[in-house]
């Protein structure tokens, strides 16, 4: 999935709940995470930079597959869960279960969206990394059908969720109003 895509999923299911500041970003370090270190790699090593077309094979990208592997799995989610969740309880934060369960969520979504949204030869979604390796092959994020549907999903959840909030602020000031 494009980062752009991932940015908005992890604000839109997280609005209201969690800053877009930590949500978006949350949306796209799977990646962030996996292909920076690859990418000043290459450039540090003098490695030519890779064109992305669909005979693009996983490994014509060194190390991206190692970290990827970690990034997009729900144990590294699982961690990051249980590491929030102790780092507020540890604050005294009243609600620290439920507020790590928000801070993981644009991750999961990452992985969700990625399973569909790669092909086997590349970079395949290892969700169950490193206790299985089942991945599926799915069809390129980029492939047009895939991508519409993205966008339709996309920009229908972003009006559901932007509509809400304006139904919602008209429904208080008419309250407010009311007791005026």
């Amino acid at each position: 999935m494009d980062v752009f895509s991932h940015w908005l999923w992890g604000m839109a299911l997280t609005r209201g709940k969690m800053s877009w500041k930590i949500s978006g970003p949350m949306g796209v370090l799977p990646d962030l995470v996996a292909f920076v270190p690859s990418s000043i790699y290459a450039f540090v090593s003098g490695i030519p930079r890779v064109n992305i077309d669909d005979n693009t094979r996983t490994e014509d990208i060194p190390i991206a597959w190692d970290i990827y592997q970690w990034s997009h799995s729900f144990t590294i989610v699982l961690i990051l869960f249980i590491s929030a969740w102790w780092i507020l309880e540890r604050r005294g934060h009243q609600n620290a279960k439920q507020t790590a369960w928000i801070f993981v969520i644009p991750w999961i979504a990452h992985i969700i969206l990625d399973i569909p949204g790669h092909t086997i030869n590349f970079f395949p979604t290892p969700f169950l990394y490193p206790f299985s390796d089942l991945m599926f092959d799915g069809v390129r994020w980029s492939t047009w059908w895939f991508f519409t549907i993205n966008l339709v999903l996309l920009l229908g959840t972003w009006y559901w969720v932007l509509k809400n909030e304006r139904d919602q602020s008209i429904s208080e000031t008419a309250d407010t109003a009311d007791l005026a």
